[in-house]
Parts: structure tokens; C-alpha cells; sequence
């Protein structure tokens, strides 16, 4: 651990979990180091099997004007991570980031003078981009959202991004309990933080930017995480995301008007079950056992019944529409990653 060089509270605590991918945290560490101030502080919990992302932390801070605390441990999941690095951050807010995100210049400074301008904030959503800062995740003017029901309609699934969330710290930590209950390894425990700081008072910021240029899973990332040596298929993403992020949301639905409820898990699970169906078109994930599951929680959602169909038929004849669907529509494209690293070595 690096212990904090001041004992004054710092205006933003930038957070970051990280496992074995010090190339990728390198990257964010280069944009983001060069806008801190002493009003800052990054706290790191490193959960890697060896030293190299602690080196580069070390090296990449060296110079540094703002705290700094670096947590070494065993892997404990994402989950657990996020609401560990909430629990030891000093800041009045904290800025989760994904160590594969990037952060774009000015971010820091716009969002500090947003927090300074005004004291009833409680939470930012600073928007991105999908790896080009012109292919926005949501485009609306800059200012507040009315309530927390106009958040969760508004940015739909888009509000489970990690790097997209600046929140007041207090409010956060007063939510750890309602998150702990939601620990399952990914990334919504973090985002359960967020849905109870929606439930409080005061006010909350749309940041149009992007400030932040996020990078997706791709299709060949994830066949290569599901299947396994042997040939045999491990995807736990329905229960993630169709599962885990209902009773997520719907542990504190009481508090948001019902239709921005049902319209955040009606996006979620179409684009839930539109996933399933490419990688079980592709080979690589398969239905099997989920069917119930998705009857049982989404039968009084359209999505549902459009899905059940498709998911029932035999495989080839899915596959003859799909291959329809991608003749006939056109749909977003991702830039190609080697171009994104590109545009930033520019």
C-alpha cells in the first residue's frame, strides 16, 4: 500500500480495479495521470497473479502531485473489488474506471468544476464513446436529469457501463449494504451502488463529452472466453445479465415510476436474448436451461415473446433468418480496435 501524502480530503478518488492486464491499465494510466492535481487521488485494488501492473503504477506516478493507494490481493471477482475500492476511497466523490477504458482529455477538470459549481450534486453520468468519440453511447445536451426515474429511462442499459459513474462518496458508502447483497463476481454490485444513490436526494448530471472511449467485448473475445479446451461451452451472461441485474433493479423498483423500470429491463433483455441468439447461431453458446429462466422473469415483456420463437426452432433454420437479418438491416459496427490504437498514438 501506498499511504496518502495528505491528510485533507480529496475533491475526486479515482478507482480502479485491475487484473492482469497491465498493457491495458498503462494505456488508461498515460491519459489519465496528466489531469490530476493535489485535489485528486487514484486508489488501486490489484488483484494480478504478478508485479507488472503495480511497476508501471509506480513508474507512471513517480512525479505525482496527488494521493496515491495501491491495494495488493488475491482475485475476489469485480464485484467485490469495485465495492472495496469504495469502502477505502477518500474523496468527496469517486470515479469508477474499467482499466480498459480510456480517458479523454479534460475529463477530469470538467467534471471537478461540475462537482465545485454545485453542492446539491450527488451523481454524474459522463457519457462515451464505442471506440471513436464520434459514435456516441447517448446524445442530449449537458444538465440535470429531472429525477432518478428520468436517469434510468433515459440512459437504459447504457447506465451499467463502470467508467461512466461519478458519485458522491458518502451516498455511495451509505449504499454498500444493498450492493454487498448483489456480489456476484461481475459488475453490478458497483451498479447497485448507483441505483440506491438514484433513490436519494439531490441532484444528478448528464455529461454529454465523450470523455471516455470504451471498449466492448467482440464477438472472437467472447468465443474464445466460452469455449473451453475440451469443446464444452461456459457463458454465465443470461444469468448475469438477465438474472442478476433484474433482481438488481427490481430489489429497488418501489422508488422509480414503474414505466422506467419496465423500459430498463425490456432494453436489457432484448439485448440480452439478441446476444444469446448470435452465439448460439455461431456454435459457441447454446440456450439450453435458460428458456424457463427468461419465461419466468420476462413473460409480460414483448421481448420475450418475440425471442421464445426463435430460440425454439432448430438451430439451421435460425440461422437462415439471421443471415436474412444481416442482408437486410443495417446495424453498428464497431471500429476496428487496431484502428482505435491508431487514432491515439496520433
Amino acid at each position: 500500500m501506498v499511504v496518502p501524502e495528505s491528510a485533507g480530503r480529496p475533491v475526486l478518488s479515482i478507482c480502479i480495479p485491475t487484473y492482469n492486464r497491465p498493457r491495458e491499465f498503462e494505456r488508461l494510466l498515460k491519459h489519465l495521470v496528466p489531469q490530476l492535481d493535489e485535489r485528486m487521488e487514484i486508489v488501486v485494488r490489484d488483484d494480478s497473479t504478478y508485479k507488472e501492473s503495480m511497476e508501471v503504477f509506480e513508474t507512471l506516478t513517480r512525479q505525482k502531485q496527488y494521493s496515491t493507494q495501491y491495494f495488493k490481493g488475491e482475485k475476489t471477482g469485480l464485484d467485490a473489488a469495485n465495492l472495496f475500492l469504495l469502502e477505502k476511497a477518500r474523496g468527496t466523490f469517486i470515479w469508477w474506471f474499467s482499466d480498459d477504458d480510456i480517458l479523454l482529455d479534460d475529463g477530469i477538470r470538467t467534471v471537478t468544476e461540475i462537482i465545485e459549481s454545485d453542492p446539491e450534486i450527488n451523481f454524474i453520468w459522463a457519457n462515451f464513446g464505442y471506440q471513436h468519440i464520434s459514435n456516441l453511447a447517448m446524445d442530449r445536451p449537458d444538465g440535470y436529469f429531472k429525477n432518478g426515474s428520468d436517469v434510468i429511462r433515459s440512459l437504459g442499459v447504457n447506465i451499467g457501463l463502470l467508467s461512466t459513474y461519478i458519485l458522491r462518496a458518502d451516498v455511495g458508502k451509505r449504499g454498500l449494504a444493498y450492493a454487498s447483497k448483489h456480489v456476484h463476481g461481475f459488475a453490478f454490485a458497483s451498479t447497485a451502488v448507483v441505483f440506491f444513490a438514484l433513490t436519494q436526494p439531490g441532484k444528478f448530471y448528464f455529461l454529454r463529452g465523450p470523455y471516455i472511449l470504451n471498449n466492448p467485448t467482440t464477438t472472437d473475445e467472447w468465443k474464445k472466453i466460452t469455449l473451453q479446451n475440451d469443446g464444452s461451452v461456459i457463458n454465465d451472461a443470461f444469468v448475469t445479465y438477465g438474472i442478476y441485474f433484474y433482481e438488481m433493479v427490481t430489489g429497488l423498483a418501489s422508488h422509480f415510476e414503474p414505466g422506467a423500470v419496465r423500459k430498463l429491463l425490456s432494453l436489457n433483455f432484448g439485448a440480452l436474448w439478441r446476444g444469446m441468439l448470435v452465439g448460439w447461431v455461431g456454435g459457441w453458446d447454446t440456450p439450453k436451461g435458460k428458456r424457463m429462466r427468461m419465461l419466468k422473469l420476462y413473460w409480460s415483456y414483448p421481448e420475450c415473446w418475440i425471442a421464445l420463437p426463435l430460440l425454439c426452432m432448430p438451430r439451421s433454420i435460425v440461422k437462415v433468418f439471421y443471415q436474412a437479418y444481416k442482408i437486410f438491416f443495417t446495424h453498428r459496427k464497431f471500429v476496428l480496435r487496431d484502428r482505435l490504437l491508431a487514432w491515439l498514438d496520433k
